[in-house]
């Protein structure tokens, strides 16, 4: 892991909107790895999504992200864990309708999964609809006591800060969204935090939080650092996850017929025409691994129009927050403020649906747009 991963955490409450909007805000804000609860809707032949087995818990992969392939270790009943690179991220939801011994069950399943990672470092993310003082909700209850002796019990520690709430209903706030992470990890998550006026079209609020690179560990005094820097400055690197094999063989086919030059045999001659090609070959089948570059910032959907439809909605949803906070009039004048809050909420939640169904109406006209372009140039352009 030789650079910093942009992670993102969420709950899409198994709305399509809200999955538009997290897949539209991850391309803004340039996330790597999304790990969402209750997503609406796993493609099962997308190599960028990976779900467990009820469509309850899903790892998401941005695609123009350059980073290395990601694998799936396990994934069961609200649970899934890939692999990257060396540390294993595992995303979890746990239903607030189920009972408390089936919540003991769920953290047994996860212990054994924990216990077969050993000794790899791990981030556990997810919604596990447990309150704590530890992370700071108000009391703690029966599932939140379960979770601390059970976290303590995995040597994992607490990275959630502060008391904002992740979740944000008309009956009330909490914080469910939880993330947690290895001893050994635990210091190279940078920047946790929940986002605040951002619309997700979900009641949940999102989380972001940035995993470092590790420090480096010199083996041979500075001059061996100094020459693996090189190297890796020196090397390209292919994102094997987007390989192409069939432009691999068509390359290496071409590759093949290029005529060798009449001169003398020369090794270090013969050694760089086979590294160039090798370049070439692999140039022509994959993308590279190297800086980070922006991609695509918006979906083929998104319009300014929609933006706006976002920032209104935002902004309802900023006003809802500020009446919330202000006590002292719930205190002085409880019809008033009840009544009040009620328009409020009306006004965010008629923002919320002017949004959804221009990202439904912008989606079904690029699909439209889609359809006449291919039967318009059926066998594509030459």
């Amino acid at each position: 892991m030789d650079h910093t991963y942009h992670f993102f955490q969420g709950n899409l409450n198994h709305s399509a909107g809200a999955q538009d909007m997290l897949l539209q805000t991850m391309s803004e804000w340039s996330i790597d790895v999304a790990v969402v609860a209750e997503s609406y809707f796993v493609p099962p032949a997308d190599d960028c999504w990976f779900g467990d087995v009820d469509g309850l818990a899903a790892i998401l992969l941005r695609r123009s992200a350059m980073i290395s392939p990601l694998a799936m270790v396990t994934r069961g009943p609200g649970i899934v864990a890939l692999q990257l690179e060396n540390t294993v991220v595992i995303g979890v939801y746990f239903s607030p309708n189920r009972p408390t011994v089936e919540f003991e069950r769920f953290l047994d399943g996860l212990e054994v999964i924990a216990r077969h990672l050993s000794p790899r470092s791990v981030i556990l993310a997810g919604d596990f609809n447990a309150k704590s003082v530890a992370w700071g909700s108000p009391s703690t209850d029966a599932l939140g006591r379960l979770l601390e002796e059970w976290v303590v019990a995995a040597d994992l520690c607490i990275v959630n800060r502060g008391s904002v709430a992740t979740c944000m209903r008309w009956t009330g706030e909490s914080i469910v969204e939880l993330t947690f992470a290895s001893s050994s990890i635990a210091q190279r998550i940078l920047g946790w935090g929940v986002v605040v006026g951002a619309e997700s079209l979900s009641d949940h609020r999102y989380i972001r939080f940035n995993l470092s690179a590790p420090a480096p560990t010199p083996t041979a005094g500075a001059r061996g650092v100094n020459s693996s820097r090189r190297a890796s400055r020196s090397f390209p690197r292919w994102a094997l996850k987007f390989l192409k094999k069939e432009l691999l063989m068509e390359a290496s086919m071409v590759a093949a017929w290029t005529p060798m030059r009449p001169h003398a045999f020369d090794v270090e001659a013969e050694a760089e025409r086979f590294r160039g090609a090798m370049h070439r070959i692999c140039d022509a089948s994959m993308p590279r691994v190297g800086p980070r570059h922006c991609g695509r910032r918006q979906s083929p959907w998104w319009s300014p129009e929609i933006a706006r439809l976002r920032a209104v909605s935002i902004r309802a949803s900023r006003r809802c927050a500020r009446h919330r906070r202000r006590r002292h009039l719930r205190r002085d004048d409880p019809v008033a403020f009840a009544e009040e809050e009620t328009r409020l909420h009306g006004e965010y939640r008629a923002a919320k649906d002017a949004l959804w169904l221009a990202i439904r109406r912008a989606k079904e006209q690029n699909m439209e747009r889609l359809l006449d372009a291919l039967e318009a140039d059926l066998w594509g352009s030459p």
